[in-house]
């Protein structure tokens, strides 16, 4: 009998990880770190002694504690946790949706003999997180190139045991976005990842919807659900829109925050800011990732921007909000924030971000729009796949998730077992 467990995104926003077993074999969708209900134990300006990162994390409970999944050399012998956890378990392959941290941020600690697949995109992108200098963490050695991952083209089919998993391109803000079909022997489950249906490539959404219709189980994020609904609802056409009317509107130097690995957004705001005479300027870890990226990226030359500070738009570098002092800024400079770091308001750092822009007299647009699909789009959605049971996890809120038309919507406990139609195992709770 086939069964699923839910070790991450159970009300919380981020950290998804589905597992399913069938016949003494298991697949893991998704192994990224935990993010809290409350606060993060971890959060700045916390370090992680060399060694401890998953060890200490598994103590604090802000790691899934699944036995058979981690590197043995990752783990602290002599905990009683760890030295269980270290016991082989049933065969496991790993399918990463996408290089998001929450997503992908344990990975490094992955047992070497348990396969970690992912779209050729996604493991590009963490090659060039790594030649930029952010390595995932782990015992090993997953700079570039990763030998480790598995490049699972769209529409391939992996065997594992008596399961069969397929990965489907969708959008989302970051390169290689999937979703995963798993045919098990109890039925077929859906999980989509992290998915969007307003961002630059709508149709890789509503043709994944298309593909897995009538599904048994659908596994679906629900972000949006946690929050109060903004409308009119924004797409990635308005920000280009309203980034391009703020570099028209001031002759000043402008500064932004955007997030780098969503490559697209970087692609058409460069372009944007060519258009208006402008060169956007990167931090210089920044700029090292965009070119391993195939990205040309320019870093700060502060003469230069003092002679012509009008011919550029700096990123700025929430670890050195003080470089904000250095630069030449005018009574028409403004901060364009388009989902880049700090977050926002539910980021610890944004009030001393904010707090500098204040300080500097700047005017702060928040011009983004969201990766995750509007709360409109997700009930479109399950309408047009009509599963049997639908599963909203990576939110807050998954009652909020109302479906039409006949599916059960089963809202799951952290770490517990349940079959195909929704209903919990017998056993209950897992220790």
């Amino acid at each position: 009998m086939a069964y699923l467990e839910f070790w991450g995104g159970v009300g919380v926003i981020g950290s998804s990880k589905v597992l399913i077993g069938d016949g003494g074999h298991r697949v893991l969708l998704d192994l990224g770190l935990d993010i809290p209900r409350e606060a993060d134990l971890f959060r700045d300006p916390v370090r992680l002694r060399p060694g401890e990162e998953l060890s200490a994390r598994l103590r604090a409970g802000a790691a899934a504690a699944i036995p058979g999944l981690y590197d043995p050399a990752g783990l602290d012998p002599g905990d009683p946790l760890c030295d269980r956890l270290a016991e082989p378990g049933e065969p496991t392959a790993v399918f990463v949706s996408h290089p998001h941290i929450d997503h992908v941020g344990l990975a490094g600690f992955v047992r070497p003999d348990i396969g970690l697949h992912a779209a050729p995109a996604t493991i590009a992108l963490l090659g060039a997180l790594a030649a930029g200098g952010d390595v995932l963490p782990g015992p090993r050695d997953f700079a570039a190139p990763r030998t480790e991952w598995v490049p699972t083209e769209t529409g391939s089919k992996v065997r594992v045991g008596p399961m069969t998993v397929e990965r489907l391109d969708l959008d989302h803000d970051v390169p290689g976005a999937s979703g995963y079909r798993v045919t098990t022997s109890d039925g077929v489950l859906v999980y989509t990842g992290d998915i969007r249906f307003h961002g630059h490539h709508p149709e890789r959404s509503w043709g994944f919807a298309a593909d897995v219709a009538d599904c048994d189980v659908l596994v679906t994020e629900g972000t949006s659900l946690s929050f109060d609904q903004a409308y009119p609802l924004r797409t990635e056409a308005d920000v280009g829109r309203d980034y391009a009317a703020a570099l028209a509107a001031s002759p000043d130097l402008m500064l932004q925050t955007v997030y780098p690995r969503d490559l697209d957004r970087v692609r058409s705001l460069s372009a944007i800011a060519a258009e208006h005479g402008r060169v956007i300027l990167w931090p210089e870890r920044t700029a090292a990732f965009l070119r391993a990226a195939g990205i040309g990226a320019a870093t700060a030359d502060l003469a230069a921007i003092r002679d012509s500070p009008g011919t550029y738009v700096v990123q700025i570098d929430p670890c050195d909000l003080p470089s904000l002092l250095d630069l030449p800024l005018g009574a028409g400079s403004a901060v364009l924030h388009a989902n880049g770091e700090p977050l926002g308001p539910f980021d610890p750092r944004w009030k001393l971000f904010t707090d500098w822009i204040t300080h500097c007299g700047l005017l702060l647009r928040q011009i983004g729009c969201s990766g995750h699909a509007y709360p409109d789009h997700l009930h479109e959605m399950v309408y047009r796949i009509r599963p049997k049971v639908v599963v909203p996890i990576h939110t807050r809120s998954p009652h909020r998730l109302h479906p039409v038309g006949g599916p059960a919507r089963v809202v799951v406990g952290y770490g517990q077992r349940y079959d195909f139609t929704g209903r919990p195992a017998d056993h209950g709770p897992l220790p």
